[in-house]
C-alpha cells in the first residue's frame, strides 16, 4: 500500500506489510489480494538501479540429435551432432542401445570410439537423439577442453507506473460516491491506487522490455512471457480440446524437465471451469483473509495435490503460468508512494506512484501456457 513521502519512518512498508493508512478507502485492499494476485502476494525486494540483471543458470542438455547428413555406418569414426558444444571429451554417449566413447570434439563432428562399455557397433539412422550418459575421466588429464555453461544474464528494466487523483468541490460531498463510508477523495485516491495495482500486474504479464534510453523513455519491463523462453507454448497440442494432461504436459511437466519445483499455477478464470468439465472440480481452499476480512482465493485441484491454483483476472482466457515460487520476486526501485500535489480551497489533487519489476531467475525452472480455445473431458 502507499507510503507517504516525508512521513514518520517505520521497519514495515507499508505496501509490504498489507497496512492501508487510514484515509484511503477500504476495500482496496480487499480488492488487491484477489484482483492482483501476484504482484499483491509476491515478496517485494529493494533494487537501487533503473534495471537489474536476471541470471538465468543453464545446465548441460541431455541429448542433442545426430546430424549426420545420412544413417551413421557401424564402422563409422566420427558423428556429426546438431550441436557440439554441449559435448566435452570423456563424454560417455548412447545412441539406441550402443554407447559411445568422445574422444575429441571440432565443432560439431565428435571423433568416437564406437561399441563402448560391451556394446556392440551399429549402424543408427540420422537425426536420431545422442543421449548424453556421463563425462569420464582418467583422472590425469590436464588443460583438457572443459564445456563451461556460463549462466545467462537478461536484463530487466524498472517501469514506473502512475495514476492521478483529482477532486474538486467539497471533500464531504457525495454526489456520485454511493457511500457513506468515505470522502470523495478516499474513493478517488483509492481508484488511483487500483489503477496502478492493475497496470503493474499486467505488465508484469505481458511487458514486453523498453529500456532508458533518454531522459524523456518510458521503461516499459519485461513480462513473465518474455522472460520465459524455454517452457512458453503459444499454440498448445489441443488447444481446442485442453485436457488435464495437456496442462500438465505444458506447465508440472515442463518445469521439471527444466530443473524446477513447480509449486504456485496461476490461472486465468476459464481454468475454473474447465477443471468442472475435466470432472475435477477445483476445490476452494480456507488460506485465511487479509486484513480486512476478505478471503484469499486459493484453489486445489485432484490432479494436481499440492499445487497452489491462483484465478487471476488479469490473464486473458486460456492461461496459465507454472511458477517456482521460491525464484519470482518484485523488485521495488520505488515503493507505491502517495504524493499529493496540492489543494486550493476543497480542490486536491495527487498521484500514487510506483516503481519496478518481476525478477525470475532461472527461467527454465518455470512454465506458460496460452491460447487455450476450449476444455474436454479427459
Amino acid at each position: 500500500m502507499p507510503l507517504y513521502e516525508g512521513g514518520p519512518l517505520t521497519p514495515f512498508s507499508a505496501f509490504n506489510a498489507g497496512v492501508i493508512p487510514n484515509d484511503v478507502f477500504g476495500v482496496a485492499i480487499n480488492w488487491f489480494v484477489n484482483r492482483t494476485p501476484l504482484v499483491s502476494r509476491l515478496p517485494k525486494l529493494p533494487t537501487g538501479a533503473p534495471q537489474f540483471l536476471i541470471t538465468n543458470d543453464n545446465y548441460r542438455p541431455r541429448s542433442n540429435p545426430m546430424n549426420n547428413g545420412g544413417t551413421l555406418a557401424s564402422a563409422a569414426s566420427t558423428v556429426t551432432v546438431a550441436d557440439g558444444s554441449i559435448f566435452d571429451t570423456g563424454d560417455v554417449v548412447q545412441i539406441e542401445n550402443e554407447y559411445i566413447l568422445v574422444t575429441a570434439i571440432s565443432g560439431n563432428v565428435l571423433t568416437v570410439t564406437r561399441g563402448y562399455a560391451g556394446t556392440a557397433a551399429a549402424s543408427h539412422n540420422d537425426a536420431l537423439p545422442v543421449y548424453l550418459v556421463s563425462n569420464s575421466r582418467t583422472g590425469a588429464e590436464l588443460n583438457i577442453q572443459s564445456v563451461s555453461r556460463i549462466p545467462q544474464a537478461v536484463t530487466q528494466y524498472c517501469q514506473t507506473v502512475q495514476h492521478a487523483y483529482q477532486v474538486g468541490g467539497s471533500l464531504q460531498s457525495d454526489v456520485n460516491y454511493a457511500t457513506g463510508f468515505a470522502t470523495p477523495l478516499d474513493r478517488d485516491r483509492m481508484l488511483a491506487i487500483q489503477h496502478v495495482m492493475d497496470d503493474f500486474e499486467s505488465a508484469c504479464y505481458y511487458g514486453k522490455g523498453v529500456g532508458l534510453s533518454a531522459s524523456t523513455s518510458r521503461p516499459l519491463m519485461k513480462g513473465i512471457f518474455s522472460l520465459l523462453q524455454t517452457n512458453n507454448v503459444a499454440s498448445p497440442t489441443n488447444a481446442a480440446a485442453y485436457k488435464p494432461s495437456d496442462l500438465i504436459r505444458d506447465t508440472l511437466q515442463a518445469c521439471f524437465n527444466g530443473g524446477g519445483n513447480p509449486s504456485v499455477l496461476l490461472v486465468s478464470t476459464d481454468f475454473l471451469s474447465g477443471m468442472a468439465v475435466w470432472g475435477h472440480a477445483a476445490m476452494r481452499l480456507n488460506a485465511g483473509s487479509n486484513v480486512f476480512g476478505t478471503p484469499i482465493d486459493l484453489f486445489e485441484a485432484p490432479f494436481l495435490s499440492g499445487i497452489s491454483i491462483i484465478p487471476a483476472p488479469l490473464l486473458r482466457p486460456g492461461t496459465a503460468i507454472c511458477l517456482s515460487d521460491s525464484e519470482v520476486r518484485i523488485r521495488l526501485k520505488r515503493a507505491m508512494i502517495d504524493k499529493p500535489r496540492g489543494s486550493r480551497g476543497d480542490a486536491f489533487e495527487g498521484d500514487i506512484i510506483m516503481e519496478g519489476a518481476v525478477e525470475v531467475d532461472n527461467e527454465a525452472h518455470h512454465a506458460c501456457v496460452s491460447g487455450v480455445t476450449a476444455f474436454a473431458a479427459s
